[in-house]
C-alpha cells in the first residue's frame, strides 16, 4: 500500500519526502500558464514563484491617514514652490517621483515575488524592496478568497485613453521647452496611468487571492495561480 501510494505521489508530481519536487501552476491564470512554479528544495522548504504582493498595515489608522495627507499635501506645496521659485527643480522632481512610483509598479508586477515556506516562517522576497520574513507563530490568519478588484470599466480605459491623447497633445505642442511644466505633465501623464493600469490590470487576471494576516496587524495580499496551495503550505487554520 505505502509503495503504491508513493507511485502515485511522483505520478501527480507530489512528495513530500523527496529531496527535489516541482508543481506547476497552470490554466488559473489566462495566459500565465506555466509560469509560476512551487519547488520543494530539501526536507521542509517550498520556494514558490510567479506572484504578485501587496503588504502593508490591515487597517489604517485616522491618524495614519491624515498623516499621508498631510504628507502628500506638503510635498505638493514643496513641488508648486520649486516650480515658481526655481522652474526646472520642481517639475523635475515631480517626474522623478513619477518616474520611481511607475518603475517600481512596473517591476514588481513583472518581476514578481517569490514566496519561501519554511518549518517555522514565511519569506516574502520582493523585488526591489527588502525580504520579508513572518515567523510562523506570528500568523494569526490564513484565508483564501475572491479578488475584490473589479475589473477595469470601459469608462475608465476610455478616461486613460483622453488623458494619454491631451498628454501626448502636450508633449508636442511643448517639445521646444522640455523643462516647462506643461511638458512634464504631459511625460509624467504617459508614463504614470500606463504604468498604474497596467498593474492594476495584472492584478484583476487572478480571480482568487490569499490574505494572510499577522499579530502586528500586518497584511499580505498574495496574488497567484493557486492561492489554496499556498494556504494549505502555510499549514494555518
Amino acid at each position: 500500500m505505502i509503495s503504491c501510494l508513493e507511485t502515485i505521489r511522483r505520478h501527480l508530481s507530489w512528495c513530500p519526502s523527496a529531496v527535489t519536487a516541482r508543481t506547476r501552476w497552470k490554466g488559473a491564470v489566462p495566459g500565465d500558464e506555466g509560469v509560476g512554479e512551487a519547488k520543494a528544495v530539501g526536507g521542509d522548504r517550498t520556494v514558490m514563484s510567479g506572484a504578485v504582493m501587496d503588504y502593508g498595515p490591515a487597517d489604517i489608522s485616522t491618524a495614519t491617514s491624515v498623516a499621508m495627507a498631510l504628507a502628500g499635501f506638503g510635498l505638493f506645496i514643496l513641488i508648486i514652490y520649486l516650480s515658481i521659485a526655481h522652474p526646472p527643480s520642481g517639475n523635475l522632481l515631480l517626474l522623478a517621483i513619477v518616474l520611481a512610483l511607475a518603475g517600481r509598479e512596473l517591476y514588481k508586477v513583472m518581476r514578481k515575488t517569490s514566496i519561501e515556506i519554511t518549518r517555522d516562517a514565511v519569506t516574502l522576497r520582493r523585488p526591489v524592496l527588502p525580504a520579508i520574513v513572518i515567523p510562523k507563530a506570528d500568523i494569526i490568519k490564513v484565508e483564501v478568497r475572491e479578488s475584490r478588484l473589479p475589473r477595469l470599466p470601459w469608462h475608465i480605459v476610455a478616461l486613460v485613453g483622453v488623458i494619454l491623447v491631451s498628454a501626448v497633445a502636450n508633449i508636442n505642442s511643448n517639445l521646444s521647452n522640455p523643462t516647462s511644466m506643461r511638458f512634464i505633465l504631459g511625460v509624467t501623464a504617459v508614463i504614470f496611468f500606463p504604468a498604474m493600469t497596467y498593474g492594476t490590470y495584472v492584478r484583476t487576471r487572478y480571480p482568487k487571492i490569499v490574505t494572510v494576516t499577522t499579530v502586528d496587524k500586518k497584511i499580505a495580499t498574495i496574488y497567484a495561480p493557486d492561492p489554496g496551495q499556498i494556504a494549505h503550505m502555510l499549514e494555518v487554520t
